[in-house]
């Protein structure tokens, strides 16, 4: 009987609970793998626009509020950029401690947030009826994901730190100097520019020491071998680099610092005292009567930043200390510096000084190495020997080169190349740069800095050519230096008187016409006799590009 209802029954009826669990069975199986790709896109969009691939989920209004969010994160900083200009914003941005931590807070908060909404949406997304397998590329690809979006937060968090731990080793807050600041009339009344909101608003100019020294830390003083001041126009941007000679000789001291008291006429015991030797004569008398320099962590700096003050006639409101040796890591760091090197110079060699006491370069140094005349990118090591060395020239025209070289770095200083060499740039400056520059100034030298750099650069060098370095006229340097500060308005170009006719026909001679000057016996010496007799150019005050290029 059994037979006969098995016999009856039509084809395929038999068993219909299990073909119908079969056909369920196989429409899961194609849809799994739909489903995990369906997971792994969402999860991928997340990753892309956070929250974006909880939209088509159960958890929609938490994607909207992520999506909302970082579209308005973006019209926010497209607006600050597009508002303040992207150098500017830069800049400003990297002279705020306060910004910078803001950034490091949201960074910090947005990877998060970021992390979670991808790890949600691949929650959210995976399929109900999975292997283990699928499973296992959900939550690989998921990882992988995290790992992407939080790298570069990682890696901006570290960047920030790294600089506003170089804040607090650069910008030391005004107490480099020590000791209160000096006008140069010696009065001791502070030179130090206010903090605030806008320091320059009392301030039409502000000037800056800047010392080049020998010494393992920057803070540590020798014999400072490069003084150059730089005077800048708040306004303009208009600057002027003063150069002064490391063997510049009786250099007076304020009456004010204790140093007046030992060499009242002067720092004056022959070609030992030098200006280049007020920071260690400094140390030296500190360390026999500290009572006299009590408040005043860095005598030698406080004496030769007075001391120039007195020479120059101005007051220098901010000092930077550069660390010579690591100025080569510097240069290094930003890419190298392009000069115009005018004749060949010789660096990293041996020298000697010969019986006349002049100094001579071994020929046979096994790393010498010159540089050849021409515009060339310098590398730091390079850099450091064309602002240094001395063989085959002088003191003065080292200087030249100095200022050439602060100029240069000055205008090269694209603040997008900063940007992409930041991190060996911010570990150079760190470790040997110092100023007393408050940190809360630093927005507005930032915005100072761009001024500069469209700005004229003038410099006005003491040197042999217009100074006897050994018997200064330090009144005719003030009268100087005033001067470059406070230029006389070119007049206004006016056409030449004609040259009248001569009177009853008669005609000019060559002596009527000649506008050469009368020689030592009156006589008119010739055009090319005099060309050939003319002294060399003295340094004046010029644009610093006539100097360098």
């Amino acid at each position: 009987m059994n037979e006969s209802r098995d016999a009856a029954r039509p084809e395929g009826s038999g068993g219909g609970r299990h073909a119908a669990h079969g056909t369920r069975a196989d429409r899961r199986r194609r849809r799994t793998p739909q489903s995990l790709r369906r997971a792994l896109g969402l999860t991928a969009l997340s990753a892309v626009v956070p929250g974006a691939g909880l939209l088509p989920t159960r958890r929609r209004w938490l994607g909207l509020l992520l999506v909302g969010l970082a579209l308005l994160a973006v019209v926010a900083l497209v607006w600050w950029v597009s508002r303040e200009g992207l150098t500017s914003t830069a800049l400003r941005t990297a002279a705020d401690g306060g910004r910078l931590r803001t950034i490091i807070a949201i960074l910090v908060a947005g990877t998060v947030v970021w992390i979670g909404a991808i790890s949600l949406t691949a929650l959210m997304t995976q399929p109900r009826r999975s292997t283990t397998g699928q499973r296992v590329t959900l939550a690989a690809f998921t990882g992988l994901l995290c790992l992407v979006v939080s790298a570069p937060a990682v890696m901006g968090v570290r960047y920030i730190d790294s600089h506003l731990a170089a804040m607090d080793k650069v910008f030391t807050d005004g107490t480099v100097g020590g000791g209160g600041g000096g006008t140069a009339d010696g009065t001791g009344a502070t030179s130090s520019v206010r903090p605030g909101a806008d320091p320059w608003a009392d301030l039409p100019r502000v000037n800056m020491l800047l010392l080049g020294s020998d010494a393992a830390e920057a803070r540590e003083g020798t014999r400072t071998d490069t003084m150059i001041v730089v005077s800048i126009d708040t306004t303009t941007g208009d600057s002027v680099l003063f150069s002064i000679p490391r063997n510049l000789q009786q250099v007076p001291f304020p009456r004010d610092h204790p140093l007046h008291e030992v060499y009242p006429e002067g720092y004056d015991c022959g070609d030992q005292c030098l200006m280049n030797a007020v920071w260690m004569e400094a140390e030296a008398h500190a360390e026999e009567n500290p009572e006299l320099y009590a408040g005043d962590p860095n005598v030698g700096l406080t004496a030769t930043r007075r001391t120039l003050e007195t020479v120059l006639g101005v007051p220098i409101h901010h000092t930077v200390i550069v660390n010579l040796q690591g100025f080569e890591d510097l240069i290094d760091a930003m890419g190298g510096v392009t000069v115009t090197v005018k004749e060949e110079i010789p660096i990293n060699g041996r020298t000697y000084t010969d019986a006349n006491g002049k100094l001579q370069l071994d020929p046979n140094s096994p790393q010498l190495e010159w540089l050849e005349p021409g515009t060339q990118t310098l590398t730091g090591f390079q850099a450091l020997g064309y602002s240094r060395s001395r063989v085959m020239s002088d003191d003065f025209d080292r200087m030249r080169r100095q200022r050439c070289m602060v100029a240069a770095v000055i205008d090269q200083a694209n603040p997008m190349t900063l940007l992409q060499r930041y991190p060996a740039i911010i570990t150079a400056v760190g470790d040997n740069v110092v100023t007393d520059i408050p940190q809360g100034d630093l927005g507005a030298w930032a915005e100072l800095t761009l001024l500069v750099q469209d700005a004229t650069i003038k410099s006005l060098p003491f040197t042999a050519q217009n100074t006897d370095t050994a018997d200064p006229n330090y009144s005719d340097i003030r009268y100087r230096v005033w001067e470059a500060l406070h230029p006389t308005p070119e007049p206004e170009p006016t056409a030449a008187p004609a040259t009248p006719a001569p009177a009853d026909g008669a005609t000019a001679t060559d002596g009527d016409t000649s506008t050469e000057g009368p020689d030592e016996d009156g006589a008119s010496a010739p055009a090319d006799e005099e060309a050939t007799t003319s002294e060399p150019p003295s340094d004046e005050l010029e644009e610093i590009g006539a100097v360098c290029d």
